[in-house]
């Protein structure tokens, strides 16, 4: 009996000798993959960052010589996978570059080998950060490989990178950092900044004119959203304060879409906000008049969603004489 407890006693001191070990393969608490990506077969995640709202910086390719990159704004997921025992950093490699492309993603851009046969840049400058470890970088190591996916979609595109090399912090273990970005709008924080009816004055007086981002609409819609009432009533009050002005009241859009459709867009708008204060605020008609202009004066460039933003806008001028 004695020797049978032994046994059992021994058998449970090696069990938990070698809990260790078994739990340094599972996942790290509150990670699990990306929905549209699976880890590469017998990996588990050392690391996980997700943000809901974030920028990154990816490198795109080569030319003359100089590293060019990609900068994409969106929800972003990060992890930090640990290869099984045995599988090669260009295993790994082609089987990400194979199932991307099978789902419809465009390779943009790869780079196979060491340090003196890819960009420094990409493990120096954008690799995908240290998760938080203390001690040496996960991105330092031999037979380093990088891959940069892009697959295009109406309301934004997905980026996927995919640094993997053998990792001198994990014992030459192949280690890959994938990053995936969904372009998005930006969620709404609350945060307002209404333009006071002094401020619109200053403007009008100084330049003739003043830009409007206080005015919400629905997508692809003249209607105007509960949100924009205080920068509304403030441009009542305006008109209040001077009553000699009269004012143009002026659509824009981004370049997005068929300029036919923006011109239409951005006329049927400023007509929003010219019915909107007559009705609301018993502004005399007579004094504003709404005019669409679409995409045709930009307030910035229209190549990111920033500057489409930007351009997506009312603007208030001095009626002429």
């Amino acid at each position: 009996m004695c020797k049978k407890l032994n046994l059992i006693f021994t058998a449970i001191i090696m069990l938990c000798m070698g809990l260790p070990f078994a739990q340094a393969q599972e996942d790290t608490e509150g990670s699990e993959d990306y929905p549209m990506i699976s880890r590469y077969e017998g990996s588990h995640i050392e690391e996980y960052e997700h943000f809901e709202y974030d920028r990154i910086v990816l490198p795109s390719g080569m030319d003359n010589g100089e590293l060019q990159t990609i900068a994409a704004e969106g929800e972003i997921s990060r992890f930090l996978y640990l290869a099984p025992e045995g599988a090669s950093v260009l295993q790994v490699h082609r089987n990400y570059q194979l199932a991307l492309q099978n789902a419809g993603f465009e390779v943009v851009y790869e780079a196979l080998g060491g340090m003196s046969e890819i960009p420094r840049q990409i493990y120096t400058d954008h690799d995908p950060g240290s998760f938080g470890i203390r001690g040496r970088s996960p991105w330092m190591g031999r037979n380093q490989s990088y891959l940069m996916a892009r697959l295009p979609g109406a309301g934004g595109d997905v980026y996927v990178s995919a640094h993997t090399l053998s990792s001198d912090r994990y014992d030459g273990r192949t280690t890959t950092g994938l990053q995936i970005v969904e372009e998005r709008p930006l969620p709404d924080g609350g945060i307002r900044v209404d333009l006071s009816a002094e401020a619109m004055a200053r403007d009008l007086e100084e330049a003739g004119r003043v830009m409007i981002y206080g005015i919400h609409f629905d997508t692809n819609e003249a209607t105007i959203q509960e949100e924009s009432v205080s920068t509304l009533s403030e441009i009542a009050d305006l008109l209040e304060q001077h009553p000699d002005l009269n004012l143009g009241v002026v659509g824009h859009t981004d370049a997005t879409g068929a300029v036919d459709h923006n011109m239409d867009l951005s006329t049927r708008r400023a007509e929003a906000v010219v019915d909107y204060l007559v009705s609301n605020h018993d502004v005399d008609p007579d004094r504003l008049t709404a005019q669409g202009v679409g995409p045709w004066s930009p307030a910035a460039s229209n190549e990111d969603e920033d500057g489409r933003a930007r351009n997506r806008r009312v603007e208030l001028i001095k009626a002429p004489e």
